[in-house]
């Protein structure tokens, strides 16, 4: 039986919505509190669907000139350009993240809305603050780049961007030695950390760099009823960090760690090239005997279709095991588009649905099932068509025909039932 939203999510989403929608058709709260930053680049967003702005060093990190001026759009009535996806989806009839992130300021103050307006373009703490040191990471998902993996960055400093319709990924914007981004941030969070109910570590890989460590030090040190602490992490670390991880986070409430893996088996290490299944699972393992809750992120891309049963049945496996102590989530990947599900045919869209079917049938929470149905809703709505699905498909080719070369990987070994077998464009790109 197909599982629906409760009641009171229902409510707190609509009530949200129907708030922000009062003052423009282009507000959002998470221009106020939401905050993410890059320290290594100086770089920031008030959310991961915006593009990144650079923080003028001799400004507040939140409260930037940039950010002032589309709080100042939305109390205007005006639809930020910035904020276009949210936009698209909503014009789907499908919910936004500008809904459901805001639930969660919601939850915690129920006058949210009021209090950003009232606030106008006067000074605010962030209530969200996401965060990474550094990219520094010793994997090179198919899917990311030079941004948030230094192991990307030196492939295309040696041998250059993968020559697709238009080149990918170029060298990003340089990390900065000893960042006077970090320095200025250790100076900032004393006070901001007062205001925060979410804490949130990302990378490169979090468990690699000091400042990870000294973040959880200063959290354990200084308890605060309410807040959340949550830190990404590829698990593909040794076992004395993941150890070190444990041994502070083990006292402080509320905290989460989110592993990443986007299939399982061979797949999962095509995708996430560095990754190790078997090293990854037993960190896993060690993290959820010792009572830490684990949310598996599963970037959800064209070639995690594929195997989508198995994922999901080692999932289940493991939330048999460990309870509530594990949770996963789907989210669609939008970009790059080369290997978004958007490509998706009608025999992957039945793979997806009968996979959305076999999770109602394991001890997957509402929340998790619902998510993975807006995913594949999304994905059905959204596919490529046309010359735009043959450009992207050409550039899917061309991606995995040069991954295979400079990384010793072999797409038809991970994929023997790809797709697209019929695909006059394939055999030609791999000669088969």
């Amino acid at each position: 039986m197909e599982r629906k939203l409760n009641n009171n999510q229902i409510q707190a989403l609509q009530i949200i919505k129907d708030e922000q929608d009062n003052v423009g058709p282009g507000f959002c709260v998470l221009k106020w509190y939401h905050l993410e930053m890059h320290l290594g680049t100086g770089e920031s967003h008030s959310c991961y669907h915006c593009p990144t702005q650079k923080i003028p060093l001799g400004s507040d990190l939140h409260n930037t000139p940039q950010k002032i001026e589309k709080r100042a759009e939305m109390l205007q009535g005006n639809k930020p350009t910035e904020c276009s996806y949210c936009w698209e989806v909503e014009d789907l009839g499908l919910i936004s993240d500008r809904q459901t992130l805001a639930v969660q300021f919601f939850k915690h103050n129920r006058n949210i809305v009021k209090e950003a307006t009232d606030a106008g373009l006067e000074y605010v703490y962030p209530k969200y603050l996401e965060l990474s040191f550094t990219n520094k990471c010793q994997m090179a998902c198919s899917y990311c780049g030079p941004t948030f993996s230094t192991t990307w960055g030196k492939e295309i400093d040696e041998q250059g961007p993968y020559n697709l319709s238009k080149p990918y990924n170029l060298p990003q914007t340089p990390q900065l030695e000893d960042s006077p981004y970090v320095s200025k941030f250790w100076k900032w969070f004393p006070q901001a950390y007062e205001h925060l109910f979410v804490l949130r570590v990302t990378g490169g890989e979090p468990l690699l760099d000091k400042n990870t460590y000294k973040l959880l030090e200063y959290v354990k040190a200084n308890p605060r009823k309410g807040l959340t602490f949550h830190c990404n992490s590829n698990l593909m670390v040794t076992e004395t960090r993941v150890q070190k991880y444990i041994n502070l986070v083990k006292d402080i409430p509320n905290t989460k760690l989110y592993a990443s893996i986007d299939s399982w088996g061979k797949q999962a290490e095509y995708i996430r090239h560095g990754l190790d299944v078997e090293h990854f699972e037993q960190n896993l393992i060690r993290l959820l005997a010792q009572g830490i809750h684990v949310g598996i992120m599963c970037t959800f891309n064209f070639l995690s279709i594929h195997n989508i049963s198995e994922f999901i049945f080692k999932m289940a496996e493991l939330k048999t095991q460990f309870g509530n102590l594990i949770t996963i989530d789907m989210p669609y990947m939008v970009s790059p588009a080369h290997l978004s599900a958007q490509m998706a045919d009608d025999s992957h869209i039945s793979i997806m649905e009968e996979g959305l079917k076999e999770m109602q049938l394991y001890p997957f929470t509402t929340g998790e099932i619902e998510k993975f149905k807006k995913t594949v809703g999304w994905i059905k709505a959204n596919r490529f068509q046309d010359l735009e699905l043959l450009k992207h498909r050409r550039d899917f080719w061309h991606f995995v025909y040069e991954h295979d070369r400079r990384r010793g990987t072999d797409i038809k070994d991970a994929f023997p039932d790809l797709g697209f077998n019929n695909d006059k464009l394939s055999r030609q790109v791999l000669n088969i």
